[in-house]
């Protein structure tokens, strides 16, 4: 569905009845308006209004008037709760003029692919591996049993999980979003889905949709799909790995090396974005997880590995807002191309082995080991804060820091089991 034509057509052919408008906010939660198929037209003329004081990091109550406008290249066939015959249209948010709302996430990703095509940047291309947790479904989530003795590539051993991959595969295939692999990960439960590389804008698109698909296509199956970067203490988290490669296939390019030192240059102000939760930092660092600002392709969990003519970037979970996390590489990485940035040397040991000293006259700097460093790290990068926008890095800096404030003021079971009989 590529033009206002062929989708019209389409919902007459179809016998639609609800279009959902899907927005996402700035922490990366979806919203959704759905309103009656013959009701489209004019949407895709005038836009949709809606209160944007109501959503995250958005406007001010005094602001609130705003507009979504759909994109018709992303309709595709969409379940809906009532069981309507529906499609789902993702869209961008404008001001009542019209001009774009510069806090839009998707707004933010079109600008940065527009400024690194200024600074010279060929276009890229965006492949994501994106891991998560079949739970059964309990009471409490922490509860669940964890009796899958499946590890890494093995075949589900229950016909239930099996039932709900398949489904969330043909969900995936209906939305229109490229799967290229599906397989178990290394901890009881755990999973992943390799989405196909696509054009920035696309990619982020594909992967807001495949988490809204593998939640709902869990739950059809009693599960509950966990995209929490760490929730086991003993065993691997969950990443949103994103692989960057140029569109054209030339990966010998000197500009795709310097691409790589700027995304190496910026790593520790990108964990902000990346892993942008308290809970993102108990991931990094452990089991297979990066600890290190690094790229190779020998060392088991580098930051950067060099893979298939691409740059994987391996820090990111799927907390992040992918709007935000491939917008601020992409920054990044055109920092690098406008900096002609040399590319370090490879790491083929072990980091984690050395000293503090070895490791500062090596060069290879620790990522930051919580969220209020990341967050400070981004307060000094000026890359990332232009990419981002004032409206939006100081709605996600006010966000952030009280959710570190929250937590930092929380007492935690593990403090009363230690502490509690001092």
């Amino acid at each position: 569905m590529s033009t206002v034509s062929s989708l019209i057509h389409q919902l007459e052919d179809r016998r639609v009845d609800a279009v959902h408008l899907q927005f996402t906010d700035l922490m990366g939660s979806v919203k959704a308006v759905a309103i009656p198929a013959g009701h489209l037209p004019k949407a895709l003329d005038d836009g949709l209004g809606f209160d944007g004081s109501s959503v995250e990091g958005f406007a001010r109550a005094e602001e609130s008037d705003m507009r979504l406008m759909p994109d018709v290249a992303t309709a595709c066939a969409w379940d809906d709760p009532s069981g309507a015959r529906a499609i789902r249209i993702i869209c961008d948010v404008v001001l009542p003029d019209g001009v774009p709302f510069a806090g839009d996430p998707r707004r933010i990703l079109a600008r940065a692919v527009k400024r690194a095509a200024n600074a010279g940047m060929p276009p890229v291309v965006v492949a994501a591996e994106l891991e998560f947790f079949l739970l059964p479904r309990t009471q409490s989530v922490s509860e669940a049993p964890l009796d899958d003795p499946a590890r890494y590539f093995d075949a589900p051993v229950a016909d239930n999980p099996g039932r709900a991959l398949r489904a969330i595969a043909a969900a995936l295939a209906e939305a229109g979003i490229p799967v290229v692999q599906i397989h178990h990960e290394g901890a009881p439960h755990q999973y992943e889905i390799d989405l196909a590389a696509l054009p920035p804008v696309a990619a982020a698109d594909a992967m807001v949709t495949a988490k809204l698909v593998i939640r709902r296509e869990a739950a059809r199956y009693d599960f509950t799909a966990s995209f929490m970067p760490k929730p086991f203490t003993d065993f691997p988290g969950s990443g949103l790995h994103l692989a960057f490669a140029p569109a054209d296939g030339d990966t010998q390019a000197p500009v795709w090396q310097a691409f790589a030192a700027g995304i190496l240059e910026h790593a520790r102000g990108l964990c902000a974005i990346a892993n942008p939760t308290v809970n993102s930092y108990k991931r990094l660092g452990s089991k297979e997880a990066p600890g290190f600002v690094a790229w190779s392709d020998r060392h088991p969990a580098p930051y950067l590995r060099a893979a298939n003519g691409g740059w994987e970037w391996r820090a990111p979970d799927a907390s992040a807002n992918p709007y935000l996390a491939v917008a601020c590489a992409i920054a990044a990485g055109s920092d690098g191309v406008e900096r002609e940035l040399p590319l370090p040397d490879p790491l083929s040991d072990l980091p984690e082995r050395w000293s503090d000293e070895e490791r500062f006259l090596r060069r290879v700097a620790p990522l930051p080991e919580t969220l209020r460093d990341a967050l400070d790290e981004l307060e000094q990068d000026e890359c990332l804060q232009a990419a981002l926008g004032d409206h939006a890095l100081r709605h996600f800096l006010e966000a952030k820091r009280l959710e570190w404030n929250v937590y930092a003021r929380t007492v935690h079971v593990w403090e009363r089991e230690q502490y509690l009989t001092l």
